[in-house]
């Protein structure tokens, strides 16, 4: 099924330069799509209720859905949704799974970063209106344009044509830019990429940390088993010594000469 997406995505590249070969690559992809119903088809047979308990087979259905609607009618313009049937190359590979997964749960802790970033933005735009708006108003000249002035800035995307206008008629307009790019670019945007790694780690560390646990827990079982066979040995030879003892104790009390019974009673007192 991966080589029929990777496929079925070289189809669609090449029916962008139309030509003569367009009726065909139409067919190819027809059949293309009959394979994908097939597959969905068997899916949802082998699995039944279980299919639906999997996000990624949501997604594949609804990509698999979003091709069998017709070129013509009030919804053929979904039909260019259909190029999402490469994205199933995603749900084709473990590891693209897992990276995606991945980025989805680091979403609560970008969501944090990203708000102080959008702080910073909006309050550099307000502040650089304020101060060059009225001698750069091609840049600063309200708060749109500056927004925008802003994130080309924190892309450092040719942000020395801004600085340089700036310059013109604010000499230490240099302090604001450099203070606003280290700010943005060099801590913020990595703080970003940060959570990001962080939540890779975690989730490619999730499968080593159970296969870990089940290994710890296969020694214990080994240990704890090893243990309960010790105790039980030493439990049978506590007994052997006090059979042994007892023995003792009876050879010398009754069969022993007359003054060594005496004798040999007072010792087995003591």
């Amino acid at each position: 099924m991966l080589a029929v997406i990777l496929a079925n995505a070289v189809i669609l590249g090449w029916a962008t330069y139309g030509g003569s070969a367009l009726p065909y690559l139409e067919a190819v992809e027809q059949f293309v799509i009959g394979l994908f119903v097939v597959e969905m088809i068997l899916k949802l047979y082998a699995w039944r209720g279980g299919f639906w308990r999997d996000g990624w087979n949501w997604f594949d259905f609804g990509v698999v859905v979003i091709s069998l609607i017709p070129a013509s009618g009030p919804f053929a313009v979904l039909r260019i949704l259909r190029v999402l049937r490469v994205l199933r190359a995603i749900t084709a590979v473990p590891q693209m799974r897992q990276i995606i997964g991945a980025l989805f749960k680091a979403v609560p802790g970008m969501g944090t970063v990203i708000g102080l970033l959008l702080i910073v933005v909006y309050t550099s735009a307000i502040l650089a209106q304020q101060m060059f708006g009225e001698s750069v108003p091609e840049f600063f000249g309200n708060l749109g344009t500056s927004l925008y002035t802003m994130f080309l800035l924190m892309t450092t995307e040719n942000w020395p044509d801004v600085s340089d206008e700036v310059l013109a008629h604010h000499p230490y307009g240099w302090v604001f830019f450099v203070v606003y790019i280290v700010l943005t670019a060099f801590i913020i945007l990595n703080l970003v990429i940060g959570v990001i790694v962080t939540s890779m780690e975690q989730e490619f560390g999730k499968g080593r940390w159970e296969e870990d646990q089940q290994l710890e827990l296969v020694q214990h079982n080994a240990v704890m088993d090893r243990l309960a066979e010790l105790s039980e040995q030493v439990r049978r030879l506590e007994g052997r010594l006090r059979e042994e003892g007892a023995a003792e104790v009876s050879v010398v009390g009754g069969d022993a000469p007359e003054g060594e019974a005496g004798e040999g009673g007072t010792r087995a007192r003591e």
